[in-house]
């Protein structure tokens, strides 16, 4: 069930978040999407920027981002997420993505069906007005405005997409949050 979540993070939070993740992260061209080779992942439908904080290869192995302090702070945010959605889910995945104009995504899943899928979106809050990176919930044919700060949760083997803005020079971040039913 798709739900949007506003308010749910200080706002303080959030902007110190995007800073972090724009002046003190390396980003990588390493972001495909529905990859289409082996092993190395290469080819796919598109490549944004990326960065992963915490992705679960199964129960014995965690990989972990560059910066631990930030790993911890976004773990720690999936926790908050848990709380005020009531969900109990085991932490898969928490990745970033950085998209500039031109830089849209294409309809893609995040997972599968016993899986959850959150997307929070960051920016510098002053924004011109109409500047787009809506994101699109392929199954409702629903687009969703861009907010910073705003929550997106969806069962991850939904399509989706997230459009980057509309002007030069504006980055918009995507952190995407994974998790899955217990058994």
């Amino acid at each position: 069930m798709l739900k949007i979540y506003d308010n749910k993070f200080d706002k303080f939070w959030l902007s110190e978040l995007n800073h972090i993740l724009l002046n003190k992260e390396g980003w990588k061209a390493n972001n495909v999407a529905n990859r289409t080779t082996w092993p190395h992942k290469t080819s796919g439908t598109h490549r944004l920027l990326g960065m992963v904080h915490f992705r679960r290869a199964d129960d014995n192995f965690i990989e972990y981002g560059e910066n631990k302090s930030l790993n911890k702070t976004l773990i720690e945010s999936f926790k908050h997420i848990l709380n005020f959605s009531g969900l109990n889910l085991k932490l898969l995945e928490i990745c970033s993505n950085l998209q500039f104009k031109g830089m849209n995504g294409s309809p893609h899943t995040d997972g599968s069906s016993k899986q959850i899928a959150f997307i929070l979106t960051l920016c510098d809050e002053d924004l011109p007005k109409n500047i787009g990176g809506e994101f699109i919930y392929k199954p409702k044919n629903k687009k969703i405005s861009f907010k910073h700060g705003r929550l997106i949760q969806f069962p991850a083997d939904s399509l989706h997409a997230g459009m980057s803005f509309n002007k030069p020079n504006h980055p918009r971040i995507s952190i995407k949050y994974v998790g899955e039913f217990y058994d």
